[in-house]
């Protein structure tokens, strides 16, 4: 009874951990107050943008793009499936994508960025990278309870 209301509170934690980081994505994409774009910027053109970037700015700017948006949707590929019931990969990245392309076209018509088809692919890539990661971590729990579970039973 006990290990079910603590694991009920961890529950809690981190659907509200969940929700702040939805805001803080939010924040980060949308929410850019004195920010807006003249005009609606889309940009289909598979990684030219960030191609152009990588020439003109250089690896540093080139990089912060690239791994933000990948590091940025990371935690909702590895939290995702921890307040799930379901933990099926197919359905997190599927979130993850459709939350993406939510963000994406919310920047396009309130021009508060660019809406563009790298963001999409990064973005899921970074879902995926964490709901890999959140398996890894799963495994490995198991495994030590496992092993804890053995030493502590009578032999």
């Amino acid at each position: 009874m006990i290990m079910q209301i603590v694991s009920e509170k961890k529950k809690i934690i981190l659907l509200m951990l969940f929700f702040v980081y939805i805001l803080v994505v939010l924040n980060l994409t949308i929410f850019r107050f004195g920010f807006q774009y003249d005009d609606r910027q889309l940009n289909l053109m598979l990684f030219t943008k960030l191609i152009s970037i990588y020439r003109n700015a250089g690896v540093s700017e080139f990089l912060r793009l690239f791994l933000g948006n990948i590091g940025w949707f990371f935690p909702f590929g590895f939290l995702l499936p921890v307040i799930m019931k379901k933990k099926s990969f197919f359905a997190v990245i599927v979130f993850g994508f459709i939350f993406s392309i939510i963000i994406e076209t919310i920047q396009f018509f309130t021009r508060k960025g660019v809406a563009e088809l790298d963001d999409v692919i990064l973005n899921t890539l970074g879902v995926v990278i964490g709901y890999l990661s959140y398996k890894i971590v799963y495994r490995i729990k198991v495994y030590w309870e496992s092993i804890s579970m053995q030493k502590n039973s009578p032999r």
